[in-house]
């Protein structure tokens, strides 16, 4: 098992990393890859709008080898602290573009962990992990702060999309090792979303059932709202059912888990 954390901002360093190992203290003999991604417009293979766009970033974000030095000065600091870390965390550097970076560098990883930063690199390999990889995406948020050593509480989103299943699938490691799982339904008792109970079941895992009348057309929202409220410290769910182009024309629900989550989010997306 191997789990990629993406750093992508020096502030965020500690959240990416302590997410990663979290995660890791629940697979057996995981390894944790702390991988930077310097993006340097000198040696780009890109169009002159884009290669000019990251060097005007140096203006308010400083330059490409300040950022690269402050996020390695981040992780050894992490790394010196006092922690837990039973996974051995290897730090790994490469230059190139974001995306196709994230996509080379990642091929033999089970599970990439991103910090949902407001900064480009952030965006990018969000964009990449989440659209690309057809990976499992471990999301926190730049606001979080662990309550516990390891992911006690799961709290899974049921839909009636393949790609839900698809994330039960791939976080089962993680409900296995959890104290305590509720199945969560914002929708009716016998729609057809219930029956991934089942797969609860089959795989050993006795999940509560929580079924919440939808109160209006956000339910994205109101999934996190529930997870909140239930004290969950990890939420499952399929992401984005649609298309890029109609998720950026419209929204939907996985935009708006993005935007209230205040917990980290376990996230799946396979083109279909």
């Amino acid at each position: 098992m191997k789990i990629t954390a993406l750093l992508t901002a020096a502030a965020t360093v500690h959240l990416c990393l302590d997410a990663a190992v979290t995660a890791a203290r629940a697979a057996e003999g995981a390894a944790v890859d702390a991988l930077y991604i310097m993006v340097d417009p000198n040696k780009l293979v890109a169009p002159s709008e884009e290669i000019q766009f990251q060097r005007l970033r140096e203006v308010r974000e400083g330059a490409v080898e300040e950022r690269a030095e402050a996020v390695h000065a981040a992780f050894l600091a992490w790394s010196d602290a006092e922690h837990d870390t039973t996974p051995v965390v290897q730090w790994r550097s490469v230059t190139g573009a974001e995306e196709t970076s994230v996509l080379r560098e990642t091929a033999d990883t089970n599970l990439l962990v991103v910090v949902h930063n407001h900064n480009l690199d952030a965006y990018d390999a969000l964009h990449a992990a989440l659209w690309h990889t057809g990976k499992p995406v471990l999301l926190v948020p730049a606001a979080w702060e662990p309550k516990s050593a390891t992911f006690s509480h799961v709290v899974v989103a049921l839909s009636d999309h393949e790609i839900a299943a698809d994330a039960i699938a791939s976080a089962m490691p993680w409900l296995r090792a959890a104290d305590h799982v509720t199945a969560l339904r914002v929708g009716h008792p016998n729609d057809r979303a219930m029956q991934l109970c089942s797969r609860l079941q089959d795989a050993g895992i006795d999940a509560d059932r929580r079924i919440v009348e939808p109160d209006s057309d956000n339910i994205g929202t109101q999934i996190v709202e529930e997870a909140h409220e239930l004290g969950a410290d990890l939420l499952v769910a399929g992401a984005y059912h649609h298309g890029s182009l109609v998720e950026w024309l419209m929204g939907g629900t996985t935009r708006h888990m993005l935007a209230a989550a205040k917990l980290p989010l376990w996230l799946e997306h396979k083109a279909l």
